[in-house]
């Protein structure tokens, strides 16, 4: 494949003419082309093929040298010689202090867009760096969206791009104010991502500044586009969760309501369900389950159990029953996955409750006083696995304005803690958060149990609240 046909263009033909000598294998010059889209033409050859080796090591620091060049055995060696050669630079000597600061904080910027999948956390990060290592004094990034660039920088407020920032995004250029203002295109490829804009308070942009400014754009655009197909996978596994779950009716003597909470971790859809409705008869039927694994098959048998269990429940089979022919369901589609769930019925006229779980964590019941106690009795094994499962099935009387609340494990479960720890945070939260309307205590439950950080797993918390009898 010639160098010819994989670049063009009055840079690309004089890169090409320099690296000649280097015997780069074919499947080498795919990957050049692509992150020459991301240059600025205007860049000294030399600063290209430094961005160049520095992106793309893989490809260039592996490259074959010919063979009357002297190699170091060490790769970075190798990456470096490759550079200098390229760049028409004599190999002087051992590289500068200013070369290896150059490529140590370049290596950070680099481990700062690589290792987060948060673009808010990643950005924060390189913007440290880049304060850090002096390029600038003030640090933005724009995103560029359908209603023009947006400022995402943390702790930027509603910051408004200029000509500036907008000029770098639509030539695709790097744009100078002066001496000490500098806007870089946030290049992936084709795809112009947005703008890193530079600032500095007291100096100007000299064009070895420019150079490194262009590299740390490079890298930065790189993690950028990864951390935004992932945080667009993830909204979209949210929403099509969301859609599969029901909509609660209103239903007399009861006020209910439930939360689902995507695991922040991951794209994956996940198998946890919830759902309350009420039978011909005035029983209102609760159920909470969870299916083991995540992704779309794990969806799809979410959405079959919980449709199972309505019209099991709708039929008139109580919650034992109910679970056991939904186990049978399940071993008949011959799938690997399992499930638990949880089924309570609580009466209308008198507030009686029958309840049975597979292998589910206990419902929770707070009476009045705020007094919690969970619904611990003897339950039967998963639902699926490949035996007949005895089901057992319980019953209790509650009291006017006691709540009965069911979950998924996701709530309870830590990695550094046990479930039973896990449990008894859950009963201290409903504790604390005992007075006001469901609604609002079973979102102050989710913020106590789960407040703002991380979470490996989905949640589900269903509360419902018996009114007394009319």
């Amino acid at each position: 494949m010639s160098v010819e046909r994989e670049l063009s263009g009055p840079l690309s033909a004089e890169l090409a003419r320099a690296v000649r000598a280097g015997r780069l294998p074919a499947d080498a010059w795919a990957v050049l082309a692509e992150v020459l889209e991301s240059l600025d033409p205007a860049v000294p050859v030399g600063h290209v093929v430094e961005s160049l080796t520095d992106i793309v090591p893989g490809e260039l620091g592996e490259a074959e040298l010919p063979s009357q060049e002297v190699r170091a055995p060490a790769r970075g060696s190798r990456d470096r010689d490759l550079r200098w050669r390229l760049a028409d630079k004599p190999m002087v000597g051992s590289p500068s202090r200013d070369d290896i600061d150059r490529t140590a904080f370049l290596d950070e910027v680099s481990r700062a867009s690589a290792t987060s999948l948060n673009s808010a956390e990643m950005l924060s990060q390189i913007s440290a760096l880049v304060q850090s290592h002096q390029l600038a004094d003030i640090t933005r990034v724009w995103r560029s969206t359908d209603d023009g660039l947006r400022c995402v920088t943390p702790s930027s407020g509603d910051a408004r791009p200029d000509l500036t920032a907008q000029q770098a995004l639509i030539t695709r250029r790097s744009v100078r104010t002066g001496s000490s203002r500098l806007s870089v295109p946030l290049l992936a490829g084709r795809h112009a991502l947005g703008v890193l804009d530079l600032e500095r308070r007291h100096r100007g942009f000299t064009s070895d500044d420019i150079s490194l400014a262009h590299a740390v754009a490079g890298r930065t655009a790189l993690g950028l586009r990864n951390a935004y197909e992932y945080e667009r996978e993830h909204e979209l596994a949210e929403r099509l969760q969301y859609a599969m779950l029901p909509a609660l009716a209103e239903l007399d003597e009861f006020d209910i309501a439930a939360r689902y909470r995507s695991s922040t971790r991951g794209v994956h859809i996940g198998g946890d369900w919830y759902d309350a409705f009420s039978r011909s008869d005035g029983t209102v039927v609760l159920t909470v389950g969870d299916v083991t694994g995540h992704g779309l098959d794990a969806a799809v048998v979410m959405g079959q159990l919980q449709n199972a269990l309505r019209a099991y429940a709708l039929e008139g089979h109580g919650p034992a029953s109910s679970l056991r022919l939904v186990h049978e369901l399940l071993r008949e589609g011959r799938g690997s996955l399992y499930a638990t769930a949880v089924v309570v019925e609580v009466q209308r006229r008198n507030g009686m409750i029958r309840w049975a779980s597979a292998g589910h964590p206990p419902p929770l019941v707070q009476d009045a006083s705020g007094d919690v106690v969970y619904l611990d009795a003897d339950h039967g094994p998963m639902l699926g696995i490949d035996l007949t499962p005895s089901i057992p099935e319980h019953r209790r009387s509650l009291t006017s304005d006691s709540s009965v609340a069911l979950y998924t494990d996701g709530l309870i479960e830590r990695r550094r803690s046990d479930i039973d720890a896990g449990m008894a945070r859950l009963a201290a939260a409903f504790e604390r958060c005992g007075d006001g309307k469901v609604d609002e205590r079973t979102d102050n439950v989710l913020h106590e149990m789960l407040g703002g950080t991380d979470h490996d797993d989905d949640v589900c918390l269903l509360l419902c609240r018996w009114l007394g009898p009319s």
